[in-house]
């Protein structure tokens, strides 16, 4: 039986030198959210199809994307690195590790980076990634 995991011990990396890949851990993450991954569905029905039931195949996948939340560091060489990759519009490959159990490794471009500064909270740091391409649990 599988072991639920938390979220303690996580982190996001993106690969700033690709060649051989080297990542560098996003500092101040507090929460990694991957969404809208889905499968593409054409409808196959024909005025042939058995009692008049909608038919479908499997088509293109959609990767989706991850939101990535921290606590925006002014300064930090992390996230002025990830700024530099957003402005090069290019995708690069990136990990999320969960704790000591496994990882998801993807290739994806940066789409985002917003900065929030509350009046009573620590500032914050959105950043929002879209996946190119598919992703790999290891």
């Amino acid at each position: 039986m599988a072991v639920p995991i938390v979220g303690i011990g996580a982190s996001f990396q993106f690969a700033t030198v690709q060649s051989p890949i080297n990542f560098t851990t996003l500092v101040g993450v507090d929460s990694i959210a991957f969404s809208g991954d889905k499968v593409a569905t054409e409808k196959t029905t024909t005025m042939a199809t058995v009692l008049g039931i909608e038919t479908y195949i499997g088509s293109v996948q959609e990767p989706g994307s991850v939101d990535v939340k921290c606590f925006w560091e002014p300064g930090d060489a992390s996230q002025a690195a990830l700024e530099v990759i957003r402005l090069a519009a290019t995708a690069v490959q990136m990990k999320a590790t969960y704790g000591s159990s496994n990882s998801r490794t993807f290739s994806g471009i940066v789409e985002s980076m917003t900065v929030t500064h509350s009046l009573d909270k620590p500032a914050r740091l959105d950043v929002k990634i879209k996946l190119s391409g598919p992703w790999t649990l290891v």
